[in-house]
């Protein structure tokens, strides 16, 4: 990475005279463990003049890995509008060959991300994305999530799949309300299958995460339609989610066909998963409850051994409790 240039600190405003020495036990504290966060609030106070020190201490590499220093460069950085610098370090951001390091400037690289992207910095924009394809780490999602533009949508399909970058990408399609759903729905219905021809653990988490989204968002009859035959997928969670859809979107005949599913499906799934599928029957007990009265006298098979059909039957009278507690409360 370069090393700091130097600014023209007389044409900013807040440009303030201060000595060599100042500057030095500036970058001193800057990478003290005990006076970092104190520096952080005098080279703020310091201004302009501050920020080639800030520079220099975000584009070093510590050996052992420590980044707190330069994550503090990056707060005053931020709060003093200095963009060029956080544009300058995302073009030439990579990682360090060297593991311990590497973790040391994602972190890094994920706060100058966060701070960039919070300006909506046209020029940032293409920056960012450069980054997210070659290293999608959490913040850089969340940075393009902060613009809501179209072409970032691959990107955070993408990153669906990722335990680690999920969260940041699933609310950037929060951002984007509506104008998501017809990608989350081709997220949705796209299996990917594996070398031995079944779907990728990427592909299932993938899909569940965009029917969560679709679920939040709030599905139409139309949307539920195209996505009915998921309720037969192999994926437990998978399929007791196009269920939930369709008790939110679909008819009642339609809505029937999902209660009964979820009951069914509610053997095969374990906590926390089941608590969301009895909620969701509570919550629409008016129609489960024809389903649940009929599992609990047996009709509906409650697993293959002692312990899941124990499991199985205490859901079914948490279902049961709850449900006609609220359609009571309904009255």
């Amino acid at each position: 990475m370069s090393s700091a240039k130097n600014f023209d600190v007389a044409s900013r405003p807040t440009a303030v005279l201060v000595g060599d020495a100042t500057l030095a036990e500036l970058a001193r504290r800057l990478r003290s463990l005990r006076d970092g966060d104190v520096a952080v609030v005098e080279a703020i106070a310091i201004g302009a003049p501050a920020i080639p020190i800030l520079q220099s201490v975000l584009f070093e590499r510590d050996s052992a890995g420590i980044f707190e220093s330069r994550r503090r460069a990056i707060q005053a950085l931020a709060v003093l509008k200095a963009t060029d610098v956080l544009k300058e370090f995302i073009r030439e951001w990579r990682p360090a060959s060297d593991p311990v390091q590497r973790f040391g400037d994602e972190v890094v690289l994920g706060a100058a991300a966060r701070a960039l992207g919070a300006t909506l910095d046209d020029e940032a924009y293409p920056m960012l994305v450069a980054v997210a394809r070659r290293h999608p780490v959490q913040e850089v999602i969340e940075a393009l999530g902060y613009y809501r533009r179209a072409e970032s949508i691959p990107l955070l399909a993408a990153a669906l799949a990722n335990d680690f970058t999920r969260p940041a990408a699933e609310q950037a399609f929060r951002l984007f309300g509506q104008t998501a759903i017809p990608t989350l729905m081709r997220v949705a219905s796209n299996v990917g299958a594996n070398l031995s021809g079944r779907e990728a653990q990427s592909s299932i988490r993938r899909r569940r995460s965009a029917l969560k989204l679709i679920l939040e968002l709030g599905p139409t009859r139309e949307l539920w339609q195209r996505l009915r035959e998921l309720v037969e997928d192999s994926d437990v969670e998978i399929a007791a989610l196009a269920c939930r859809i369709g008790l939110t979107a679909a008819g009642d005949t339609a809505g029937r066909e999902c209660a009964y599913r979820l009951v069914a499906l509610l053997r095969r799934v374990r906590w926390p998963f089941n608590r969301e599928i009895e909620d969701c029957l509570s919550d629409n007990f008016a129609i489960a409850c024809e389903f649940v009265d009929r599992a609990l006298s047996g009709e509906i098979d409650g697993g293959v051994n002692d312990i899941d059909r124990a499991r199985f039957k205490r859901s079914l009278r948490r279902v049961k409790a709850l449900g006609s507690a609220r359609l009571d409360a309904r009255d």
